[in-house]
């Protein structure tokens, strides 16, 4: 960030974040949140953060196939809102399977 510059917020869309520490490399889940970027460097507020080392992926498979189920219960603006968080849980599967994990 520019010396002078105001600190900017954003949204955060569901995604695999990854984090540098002292050169080692940890992969989270972000399920959506806002990111603040100020002179003091990066925070992230995220809604829910999963170490993509405790991840149990046939559990969030899972996850994914009852959010499929659950559809047809939903209806108007509460289905384009499971629409939206079943596309964010398929996304982050995508990326996942991408992934190449040490």
């Amino acid at each position: 960030m520019l010396a002078g510059h105001a600190p900017v917020v954003a949204a955060i869309r569901p995604g695999i974040l990854t984090i540098t520490t002292g050169g080692k490399h940890e992969k989270i889940i972000v399920l959506g949140g806002l990111a603040e970027v100020s002179e003091k460097g990066l925070t992230v507020l995220a809604d829910v953060a999963t170490s993509l080392a405790e991840l149990d992926r046939a559990k969030f498979a899972e996850t994914i196939s009852d959010m499929e189920e659950s559809l047809k219960e939903h209806e108007g603006g509460e289905l384009d809102q499971a629409i939206e968080r079943l596309d964010h849980f398929k996304s982050i599967q995508r990326q996942l399977s991408s992934t190449a994990m040490h």
